[in-house]
């Protein structure tokens, strides 16, 4: 009967570390983005690097991320860890950073000075 108590406990232990651990995995591509560029972005894409196309705007029609502030990102479903990202200000301009491995980055900070756009990756 010990045996088939251990047995039992053990299993559920087992499951408990499966759930745990897919539930880690999840969401390996969320990343906080903060904007240092001196500017607001009226326009946030994020792609996987394997598609052609920016697909939708992740703030929206009504929202910005106003120059020192920091917004989080999620992902759900996706299993690729190449993305590009495209920021683009009000009058429309834009710039892009490809390849970044959002399993590797949960920080993405942009950085302006001139014009001269640079994203640290941590």
């Amino acid at each position: 009967m010990k045996n088939v108590v251990l047995s039992v406990v053990a299993a559920g232990a087992f499951a408990f570390v499966i759930a745990a651990a897919a539930k880690a995995s999840a969401g390996t591509q969320d990343f906080t983005l903060i904007n240092k560029t001196g500017v607001t972005i009226n326009n946030l894409y994020v792609s996987e690097s394997t598609k052609d196309d920016w697909e939708e705007d992740v703030l929206g029609d009504d929202t910005q991320l106003e120059d020192g502030e920091s917004m989080n990102v999620t992902f759900k479903g996706h299993e690729s860890c190449k993305w590009d990202l495209m920021v683009k200000n009000e009058a429309g301009d834009g710039i892009y950073w490809r390849n970044i491995d959002l399993c590797k980055v949960s920080k993405v900070t942009l950085k302006c000075s001139g014009k001269t756009c640079t994203a640290d990756f941590s």
